[in-house]
């Protein structure tokens, strides 16, 4: 059974083994009685081992009432309109900026393409449409009440202009996606900064809110339930300093934007082995990409230097 943990008798942590990968991308089940809610449903190419798990736990798609997204990216949401194809009564949560990537991915698609390749749907599975009449736009700041649970809405971009967060007071657990970042067990937190809407500023506000809910875990898409927050904390914000400044100056040198990439990869791997054991630091190697996280960094310092920018969504 392809469960990672079991935080709760109303919560579950389901490893959907992208690729075979252990621990790369996480969903949650949540047991809202009388229905189902899923906290970011993953890519489609994972869609055979999520419904595997479900019926393991016993649940159908029917059960499921409502899929809580923090945003849309591939690995969080790319499943979402085919979960809806297979039951149209579900609900979508979803931020207002991500809504209508939804109801349309077409620019989503394209964007994606350009960060991640051409053959972006052969990696993470197609990103099926979601009807209009199927969405919940968020704005942050709701309440969102799912049979007998309750969860409060945070707007936290940074990672992305679309992202959300969700806290459910009486677990006080916060369910943050990819905004606190990467987590390798108790050893290292690793911030995402894919190109194309870092936003280093974003970033560090939008923790500070996550920080005021005072949460005794967080939720972590890459990878599930943990702890020790304020730890994890200091050493994310810590990380996102440094890494950041490192891009910046980057810049400054007569290089190319590969070989910079490539000594910031270098830098985040001597980093990761000098903090993790031996075993973490090559599930690292095997599952994390250094390198596009120094173009989402690259990309935020270039705009810096121009505001006019604009951002793409």
């Amino acid at each position: 059974m392809e469960i990672a943990d079991s935080f709760s008798s109303s919560s579950v942590t389901i490893d959907l083994k992208h690729h075979q990968r252990d621990r790369y991308v996480a969903c949650c089940v949540l047991d809202c009685k009388p229905e189902i809610a899923l906290l970011d449903p993953g890519p489609s190419s994972t869609l055979s081992n999520l419904l595997h798990n479900l019926d393991r736990m016993g649940i159908g798609i029917s059960d499921v009432g409502a899929i809580l997204l923090t945003h849309i990216h591939f690995d969080h949401a790319g499943v979402t309109g085919t979960l809806v194809e297979l039951n149209p009564r579900i609900r979508v949560y979803v931020h207002e900026r991500g809504a209508a990537h939804l109801i349309d991915p077409t620019r989503l698609l394209k964007s994606a393409s350009r960060v991640l390749g051409a053959d972006v749907e052969g990696f993470w599975g197609p990103f099926n449409a979601v009807p209009a009449r199927n969405l919940n736009v968020l704005n942050g700041g709701e309440e969102i009440k799912l049979g007998t649970r309750r969860f409060e809405v945070l707007y936290t971009p940074g990672h992305a202009p679309h992202h959300v967060s969700y806290f459910e007071p009486d677990s006080r657990v916060a369910f943050v996606g990819d905004a606190a970042g990467i987590r390798i067990a108790d050893s290292f937190v690793y911030p995402a900064t894919p190109p194309p809407d870092i936003d280093v500023e974003q970033i560090n506000t939008s923790l500070s809110l996550i920080e005021a809910w005072k949460p005794q875990r967080l939720f972590l898409t890459h990878f599930g339930l943990v702890g020790r927050i304020e730890w994890h904390m200091t050493e994310f914000r810590e990380r996102l300093r440094s890494w950041s400044e490192f891009a910046r100056l980057s810049l400054e040198r007569q290089e190319d934007d590969l070989h910079r990439a490539q000594e910031f990869s270098e830098m985040v791997t001597a980093e990761v082995a000098s903090r993790a054991s031996q075993e973490e630091a090559i599930w690292f190697e095997q599952l994390v990409s250094s390198r596009q996280n120094w173009y989402g960094l690259a990309r935020y310092w270039r705009r810096q230097r121009v505001p006019s920018a604009t951002t793409r969504e």
